[in-house]
Order: structure tokens, then sequence, then C-alpha cells
């Protein structure tokens, strides 16, 4: 009977359900290496969406403040012409009429008409009786060239005795303009200089005014200096705002570098530091431009005291200066394409440009800083930063040692958490060493996580034996206990290697990355280094040019003989 069962034994279906259940157990195996694939494809692309999400966010800040800022200059403007805009008619006819009167094609009635005019239409602007009284003056009518000029000194005395300074020089009229220049320094306080100083200074650095007042200018500015220079108050507060304006034009950032803005922990010292390099190259053009300046002397006096004119009569009255200010710093940020950062160093660099009373140290600085916004020219600006000299080069080393003090001597990276730092680049070999042994730690790691399936092999040794003892009960028994008890001791194996290999598979793909990127890293670093280096020894050439300025450097700007204000 026992015989019978053996001969017709059918074995393939067990076979079968062994081989399913090895089928079922790769295929899970399978969608764990498959789920662990797409987790770490997950994490990598949810990186790259977070870095575009906050570049999406900053662009779109940037694009915003730039149209706000579109937006707002426009109004501002309106603003401007709005509540100002006659005053720019005004101005424009102070030149037109000296002009008008020079070619002699306008008549009295008409310069009579005109100016009483803006009388009505610039109530309380200084400008408007200064023209009335001087075109009564050129016609002989002494009584209401008194009346009108009484008005205008009521209005503004300072700029109308600063005009009527000039147009006098203008029409030859020397001792009436050195009268008008003695009564404008009798009220001066150089620790409280009004902006259009700047206009006078440019009147003599020009030689437009004759000897005489040349002497009485060059008195009183050496008296100013010797008291503001005094204490170290005055100075210092100058220095500051030179550092400023330094850092201030530092460029944008230009992108060279990508592997050590993404894995470098101290990206941010690394880029200011050769954002500050690479200012002296800006700060040597700067200069070179400035101390190149030069007046064009083929024109006539009546042609530059015109212009100086004009500068006085355009430059912004104190009541406009704060819609100027607001204008001036949209157009900074619209410049700037939106960086409101930016575009606020910027102007906080400058911003004394827009103070109503400022000292005479701290006028010369505005004339170097931006001469156009401040009232000047390019001659005027040169002299400025030529009698500045001393504590420009005083700001630029305090620059300059802050620059160096600051330059990081590592560059710290931080690669798949393997963190390592390199001071050159040099270092090469020995960090791809740390890397190889870090890695070597890191899968020693993860392998001693994988423990041996001691509990599921002994359970297979136990049923195997099991399965021996069933032989001696029925055949059939012994090899099904077997079987299974093999299997048991096959899967656990299999898969406690398989995890193994994975192991090894995914730390070796990550270490040849992380190499790939170290490699990349160093090579930006060698790269990096070299350009620093390379921006900083520019700083000396800087040095030698601001030491080389001095005001005698800029005599030729006058007609007459070489300056002697310090």
């Amino acid at each position: 009977m026992s015989q019978q069962v053996i001969s017709y034994a059918d074995l393939s279906i067990i076979n079968s359900a062994l081989r399913s259940i090895s089928s079922d157990m790769k295929g899970v195996h399978s969608e764990l290496g498959t789920l662990n694939f797409k987790q770490d494809q997950l994490e990598s692309e949810l990186v790259k969406l977070a870095d575009s999400f906050a570049d999406f966010v900053e662009a779109d800040i940037k694009h915003k403040s730039l149209q706000l800022a579109e937006t707002r200059q426009g109004n501002l403007k309106q603003d401007l012409q709005i509540k100002f805009g006659y005053y720019a008619e005004v101005r424009r006819m102070a030149t037109g009429i000296l002009q008008g009167v020079d070619t002699g094609v306008i008549g009295e009635d008409t310069l009579r008409f005109t100016t009483e005019e803006v009388m009505i239409k610039a109530p309380g602007y200084w400008l408007a009786p200064a023209l009335v009284s001087l075109t009564a003056w050129i016609r002989n009518d002494k009584s209401t060239t008194e009346k009108a000029l009484n008005e205008a000194l009521k209005r503004d005395d300072y700029k109308t005795t600063l005009f009527f300074m000039m147009v006098m020089r203008r029409l030859t009229r020397n001792d009436a303009s050195l009268k008008w220049l003695e009564r404008y320094f009798m009220h001066q306080n150089p620790h409280n200089l009004d902006r259009e100083f700047i206009i006078i200074l440019e009147a003599v650095t020009t030689g437009v005014f004759p000897p005489a007042a040349r002497q009485l200018m060059m008195v009183n500015v050496k008296n100013w200096l010797d008291q503001l220079t005094q204490g170290d108050q005055f100075i210092n507060e100058q220095k500051s705002q030179w550092v400023n304006f330094f850092v201030a034009l530092g460029p944008l950032s230009e992108g060279k570098y990508p592997l050590l803005e993404k894995f470098s922990s101290n990206w941010n010292s690394l880029e200011n530091s050769l954002k500050e390099a690479k200012t002296h190259d800006i700060l040597n053009t700067h200069f070179k431009n400035i101390i190149s300046s030069s007046a064009d002397f083929s024109k006539g006096i009546k042609v530059q005291l015109d212009e100086i004119l004009s500068l006085l009569v355009t430059n912004f009255d104190d009541e406009e200066l704060p819609l100027q200010e607001q204008v001036r710093l949209n157009q900074l940020i619209i410049q700037m394409d939106g960086d409101k950062n930016a575009a606020q160093s910027l102007m906080d660099a400058e911003k004394h440009i827009f103070d109503e009373k400022v000292d005479f140290l701290q006028l010369l600085t505005n004339a170097s800083f931006n001469p156009e916004l401040s009232g000047a020219t390019k001659v005027t600006q040169a002299l400025a930063v030529s009698i500045s000299q001393p504590w420009i080069l005083e700001a630029y080393d305090t620059f300059t040692a802050q620059s160096r003090n600051n330059i990081p001597q590592y560059i710290e990276l931080s690669i798949d958490d393997f963190k390592a730092s390199t001071k050159d680049g040099s270092e090469e070999n020995e960090l791809l060493k740390e890397q190889e042994s870090y890695y070597d730690k890191i899968l020693e790691t993860e392998l001693g996580k994988i423990s041996f399936p001691y509990a599921a092999v002994i359970i297979g040794i136990l049923i195997c034996f099991l399965g021996l003892w069933a032989f001696s009960l029925h055949v059939i028994v012994g090899i099904l206990g077997c079987g299974i008890g093999g299997v048991i001791i096959w899967n656990s194996v299999s898969t406690y290697k398989k995890a193994k290999n994975r192991v090894i598979e995914n730390v070796e793909e990550r270490k040849q990355k992380a190499k790939e990127v170290l490699r990349g890293c160093i090579a930006e670093t060698v790269d990096y280094r070299i350009e620093h280096t390379s921006e900083d020894n520019k700083a000396e050439q800087v040095r030698d040019l601001i030491s080389s300025i001095t005001p005698e450097d800029f005599s030729s700007v006058s007609h007459e003989t070489a300056r002697s204000i310090i």
C-alpha cells in the first residue's frame, strides 16, 4: 500500500509552491529597492523644488519692487511737476534773460512784463523778485531795483546774494561782485553751510572770479579746515562715510562658483570677501575718472558763468529735497533691478547729499561722491577729492584692512554630511582620503545594522531535522519538511546577501557622487583663491593713486596761478 502511494506521488505542486514563494520574495525585495530609489529621487526633487521656489520668491520680490519703484517714480515726478513745476520755468528764464540781454534782441518792455509775471506765478520763490530786480537794474529803474532786491533778500538772502555776486561778475562789474562776495562770507559757518556753497567753490576753482576773490576764498577755506580738523569728530564722520561708500560700490554676485555656493557652509563670507576684493578695481577706475577731469578753457567767461549760474538756479531748493530724495531712491531701485537692499546701501552712502545744511568737510564729501546731485561739476569733484585726500586715504586703508581681516582662512565644505575644510585646494589628496575613510565608516555602520538571520536559519535547520525524522513515519512528510526548511534557510541567507549588496551599492554611489563634488569644490577653491588674490593685489595701485592726489595737481583748472588751499 505504501509503495503504491510513492509511485503515484506528484511533487510538482510543492515545487511550484516553493518557486512561487521564492518569486514573491524576489518581487518584494525588488519593490523595496524601487521604493528606496524613489524615496531618494523624491528627496532630491524636493531639494531642487525648494531651491527653485526660493529663487522664484526672490525674483518675484525684486520684480514687484521694480514695478512699484517705476510706478512711484512716475507719481513722484508728477508731484514735483505739480508742486514745483513753475520753479523750473523761472530757473530757465534766468540764464535766458542774461543771454537775451547779450544779443540785444529782447526789448525792455518784454523783460519787464515777463519778470513781473513770474512774481505772480511763483509766490514765495526767491528767484522771481531777483529777476525783476535784475531787469529793472538793466533798465536803470533804481526804485524798482531796490524794491525787488529787498524782496528777494527777504525771501532768501543767501541765494540772492550768491546770484547777484555771479551776475555782477558776469557783467564784469568786479567791484560789485567782490562786495557781494564779502557779504556772502559775513555769515558763513563752516559747521553749517548751505548746499549752494559748492557753487562758489566751483566758481573759484574754475578761475571765474578775479584774484582778489580767490584770496578771500582761500583765507576762509584754510580757517575752516583748521577749525574742523582740530578734533577727530568731523574727520571720523567723513572716514566712516567713505568706508561705507567703498563698501556700497562692490559688484553684484556673478555666480562663478556654483558648487561652493551650494556646498560651502561659509559661502556668504566667501562671497562678501570676494566682492570687497573686486571693489579695488572699481575704485581705481572711479578715482582715475575723477582726477582726469579738466576744464574746457576754450569757453568764454560768460559761458562759464552761465553754466555756474545754471547750476545755482536749477539746483533743488530746500522744499523740494524730500521729494527729490524719494525720486533718487526709486531711481536706484530701478537701476539695481529691484534689489531694494542694494539700492538702500547706495542711498545711505550718498544720503548726506540731500542734507540742507552741512559742514565744510561734508560738503567736500558730497561733491566727491556725486557732483551732479550736490550741484557741482567734475572739476569741483576733483578739487573736493584732492582736499579730502588725507581722510580718504585713511578710510581706504581702513576698508582694505577690514576686507583683509575678513578673508576666510578656510573654505568649509559640507558634502553629504562629510565635513571638510580647505585653505587653497592644495589638500586634495588628503581630503579625498578622508572622504574615502568617511564612506568606509558609513559602509561599516550600515552593514552593521544588517544582522545575520540566525533565528530563521535555526528554524530552517530544525524543520529540516524534523523532516528527516518524519521519513520514518512517511516519506512525503519527510521530503516536505526538508524542502520547507531548506527554502527558509536559502531565502533568509539570500535576503541577507541582497540587503548587504544594496547597502554596498548605495554607499558606493553616494561616495562616487560626493567624490566628484569634492573635486569640483577643490577646483573652484583654487580658482577662487587665484581670483581673490589677483583682485586684492590691486589695492596697492589704488592706494598709490589716492596718495598721489594733491590740490596742486588741479591748478590747471584755473586761469591763474596754482592754488594753495591747504
